[in-house]
This record gives C-alpha cells, sequence and structure tokens, in this order.
C-alpha cells in the first residue's frame, strides 16, 4: 500500500494479516533456497537487481503463495519439473 501526500511517498507494510502465517512463509522461503535451485537463482536475480537479503525473500515467498494456492485449486501435490516446464514455457512466450 502507498502513502502519498503531496510529494511524499512511502509503502507501508500490510498491518491487517495472519502475522505467524506471513513469518512462516517468510522462513520457508529462506529455506527453499536450499533446496530448489530456481528459488535460488530467483532470490540471486532480486539481489543482483538492488534488493535487500528481506525483500528478496518476500518476492520469494509471494512467489511460493502463487505455487501453493494454484496446487491447491488443482488438489495436486507440488513436482519441480511441471514448475520448471511452466516456467520455460512463460519464458519462451515473454522474449
Amino acid at each position: 500500500m502507498v502513502f502519498q501526500s503531496g510529494r511524499f511517498s512511502k509503502v507501508h507494510r500490510r498491518y491487517a494479516c495472519s502475522k505467524p502465517f506471513r513469518n512462516a512463509l517468510y522462513q520457508f522461503a529462506g529455506q527453499s533456497i536450499q533446496k530448489e535451485a530456481w528459488a535460488a537463482a530467483y532470490y540471486r536475480r532480486k539481489r543482483e537487481t538492488g534488493k535487500s537479503h528481506s525483500m528478496a525473500l518476500r518476492a520469494l515467498a509471494n512467489q511460493w503463495v502463487r505455487i501453493i494456492h494454484a496446487l491447491w485449486l488443482k488438489h495436486e501435490p507440488y513436482d519441480p519439473a511441471v514448475f520448471l516446464a511452466a516456467q520455460q514455457a512463460h519464458a519462451q512466450r515473454a522474449a
């Protein structure tokens, strides 16, 4: 959420959320860097663009939320091969 007043602009963190769930996602994203190659690559890309460690982990956690939500809707377990195939197909369309 962006707060603006005149020439002043600042981004505010969302306060109305489940803090333990937000912390769990943050911790999960940090641990996923060690196990998932795509997550480590995503984290490195964010760090190379000048994001702080916390900002990069929050961005990675957001990616995980999208993946987990899609898996929940489809009632499927996580399969890294399916995710990588979808990621490569998207990269080809974006290029």
